[in-house]
């Protein structure tokens, strides 16, 4: 039986991504994220849509609900 280890992000993703956040870009994070899920773990439309927004609710809460809040108000 072989067994999941689980490893996260490397350093250099989490970074880009918490750059891009930090500036305004989460629209941006999000894309690289989900590309990225997409390409590194050979995954569907949907589990790497469920992956990107479990980690920007994990990692950074306030700029989501900001980007959610701006995107109803459209």
């Amino acid at each position: 039986m072989q067994m999941v280890v689980k490893k996260g992000l490397p350093a250099e993703m989490q970074e880009l991504l918490k750059q891009l956040v930090m500036n305004g870009g989460i629209r941006m994070a999000g894309t690289v994220l989900y590309t990225y899920c997409r390409r590194m773990y050979q995954v569907d439309d949907d589990t790497a849509a469920r992956w990107m927004v479990a980690y920007f609710e994990r990692e950074f809460p306030r700029q989501l609900k900001r980007h959610r809040d701006r995107i109803a108000k459209a």
